[in-house]
């Protein structure tokens, strides 16, 4: 009986093992095991966090009480921030364990010919550590809040609340203000050069 065969057979099995066990190791993996993907625990969280540069804060930071005049081909606004409160929430509607709705209580009044909207876009939140938070929908829907956002007409005052989910221990809050965000990303989206007569710089109110 002629062995070789049998011989050659073994030989060229071992190496192929050998060969997939390298490959397997290489790419982090055992045979007969397969990667997944971990879910993130804040996935279901509502609130976003962003990273701001320091280099985009701006030098002159407002403050609380101050009236901002904003005037473009858009907008010719008035803009304040009366104070801020802190609310537990009520039944089901909570904040995440490990932080707090931060109410933000502003004035636009519209000093234009014509009616604008303020969209919800138009306010975020940045802490010390220049973390982003954007407005917390959920706290929006408590009925002892009412927002300032959706439609002012010519020489209309709103006066309203924009709330925050933030981490208990946060600092340094400061609200950032933009308007005319949704066209200045549509200008950035379309890479075109910004209108001079587009303001796309966003105003900062300290919180403390």
């Amino acid at each position: 009986m002629n062995l070789y065969p049998q011989k050659a057979f073994r030989w060229t099995a071992t190496i192929s093992f050998f060969a997939l066990v390298a490959g397997c190791s290489s790419s982090g993996l055992i045979p007969g095991t397969s990667q997944k993907q971990e879910a993130s625990p804040t996935a279901n969280k509502e609130q976003t966090t962003q990273k701001t540069s320091a280099s985009s804060l701006p030098k002159d930071m407002r403050n609380i009480g101050e009236v901002i005049s904003i005037k473009d081909k858009n907008l010719n606004i008035t803009f304040s921030v009366n104070g801020t409160r802190k609310h537990s929430g009520k039944r089901v509607l909570k904040t995440n364990k490990g932080n707090k709705w931060i109410l933000v209580d502003t004035t636009i009044i519209n000093q234009g010919q014509k009616p604008i909207i303020l969209p919800v876009v138009a306010f975020k939140v940045i802490d010390n550590a220049n973390k982003e938070y954007e407005v917390a929908l959920l706290a929006e829907a408590l009925d002892d809040v009412r927002s300032p956002t959706g439609e002012i007409k010519p020489g209309g005052e709103k006066r309203g609340e924009v709330a925050f989910e933030v981490p208990e221990k946060a600092k340094g809050l400061k609200l950032v203000f933009n308007p005319n965000i949704n066209e200045c990303q549509a200008l950035d989206a379309a890479k075109s050069k910004q209108s001079s007569a587009l303001s796309c710089t966003p105003v900062f109110v300290s919180l403390n």
